[in-house]
């Protein structure tokens, strides 16, 4: 009984795995394609990704940019992957990627197919950003200049316009005196008047 019971497990384990294989191709044929650009070297490429395709053969895998068909023609086994397929990043393109393999030869079950991708823009180069630098801080020195007048001994002139006259220059004698001095001579003078008049009427 149990050996008929382990015939029987072996005999179900072995139809799943033989299904698992037959269904694995039907799943399989996986294309992944994309495109990418560099900021820095402003040039676009194509990665194309192929996984799960048929070994026994060869597969075919051919690049055309802007419907321009690339001399770089491949050829692999059940999977592939490559970054290349370089175009200038300044400008829009086109990239469309063809397909052949070898277990579908009429393209009946999808796995022959072409991939065309939307038109890439074209590579903008970012601008560093800007660091802000703060204002310095400027130390405004105030200087104060005090100008002197120079001293003079002219007298401004008067209000009125007109110039004073400059005042006498000191002497050193006393205006009394100068006073006394007049009224002797006066008096001498009209002494001898008197007597002279009185030697003549005698």
């Amino acid at each position: 009984m149990a050996r008929r019971v382990l015939g029987a497990f072996v005999v179900a384990g072995t139809t799943v795995l033989a299904s698992l294989a037959l269904a694995t191709p039907a799943s399989a044929h996986t294309p992944v394609v994309k495109a990418s650009c560099d900021e820095k070297t402003q040039k676009s490429s194509l990665n194309v990704d192929l996984k799960w395709y048929g070994p026994e053969k060869k597969n075919t895998l051919e690049v055309f940019i802007d419907d321009v068909k690339q001399d770089h023609k491949v050829t692999f086994g059940d999977s592939h992957n490559e970054t290349g397929w370089e175009s200038d990043g300044k400008s829009e393109h086109v990239y469309k990627v063809s397909i052949k393999a070898y277990d579908d030869p009429g393209a009946r079950n999808g796995w022959t197919k072409e991939i065309t991708l939307d038109k890439t823009a074209a590579c903008v180069k970012k601008a560093p950003p800007t660091k802000s630098t703060p204002p310095s801080e400027t130390t405004t020195k105030t200087t104060t200049t005090t100008t002197e007048a120079p001293s003079s001994s002219v007298t401004p002139p008067a209000p009125g316009g007109s110039t004073p006259e400059p005042p006498l220059a000191a002497t050193g004698a006393s205006p009394l005196w100068l006073l006394l001095s007049g009224l002797g001579l006066v008096g001498a003078g009209a002494g001898t008047l008197l007597f002279l008049r009185r030697r003549r009427s005698a």
